[in-house]
């Protein structure tokens, strides 16, 4: 029979070894996603056109969220600076941006804090032969207990 002290060196490579695969098979930004829960996301005024001006949106805890896109045309395949202005006090914020009439991929563009409620942050639009394309811009702050969301949607030309 084998000895307790054995047994107990057993128990825990067991333990070591069961925690190291669930570090490597489980992705940390699920586990976090599961702590946070679902995304409550609030959608923009259809009448916001971000071609013309910065779309804003009230979150659903009541705080002001607004997006804005330079340059103005939101030219394909060409620098886009991505600006959103929010209370939130997060070192972060991500935009996840994809279309919504054709697969053009999943696109997250990450804004950094410049100063207090304002993030910025570069990206670009893949393009497309078949033009007009209708993107939907959905920004996400992730916060400790909860998680928010704005959706923005825009169309682009050829």
């Amino acid at each position: 029979m084998p000895s307790p002290r054995f047994l107990k060196f057993l128990a825990v490579e067991i333990l070591a070894v069961v925690l190291i695969a669930a570090y490597v098979l489980i992705d940390a930004k699920d586990v976090y996603q599961w702590w946070v829960g679902e995304t409550n996301f609030v959608s923009t005024d259809p009448a916001c056109d971000l071609h013309q001006s910065a779309c804003e949106v009230t979150l659903s805890d009541g705080s002001l969220l607004r997006l804005d896109i330079e340059p103005k045309s939101i030219p394909l395949m060409k620098p886009l600076h991505f600006k959103v202005t929010t209370p939130s006090d997060l070192p972060t914020i991500e935009i996840k941006l994809f279309a919504t009439n054709m697969n053009m991929g999943l696109h997250t563009i990450k804004l950094t804090k410049t100063t207090t409620g304002i993030f910025e942050g570069e990206g670009m639009l893949p393009t497309c032969i078949m033009g007009n394309m209708i993107w939907q811009a959905n920004v996400i702050l992730n916060q400790n207990r909860h998680s928010l969301g704005a959706v923005f949607s825009f169309k682009t030309d050829k």
